[in-house]
């Protein structure tokens, strides 16, 4: 068994839900170019390719955390 204290019980839930917060907020933030490249650890130019390529989805130059949490998770080749 386990014993923890209220207190650190409670700053445990506390920074899971931060976390979680920032997760999902990160879902909808819309990158340009230079950013989402350097989210995905990729050159600018290579992340153009993967829009031309139709792998990254890109809405009025920008691409959403969303869009690049989906391109990670589909174990995509990035370079």
């Amino acid at each position: 068994m386990i014993n923890i204290t209220e207190i650190e019980l409670s700053k445990m839930l506390t920074d899971a839900a931060k976390i979680g917060a920032e997760m999902a907020f990160r879902r909808f933030v819309r990158y340009n170019y230079t950013e989402a490249a350097r989210c995905l650890g990729i050159d600018p130019k290579t992340l153009s390719k993967r829009i031309t390529e139709r792998k990254i989805h890109a809405t009025d130059g920008l691409i959403t955390g969303e869009e690049i949490d989906s391109y990670l998770r589909s174990g995509a080749s990035i370079q």
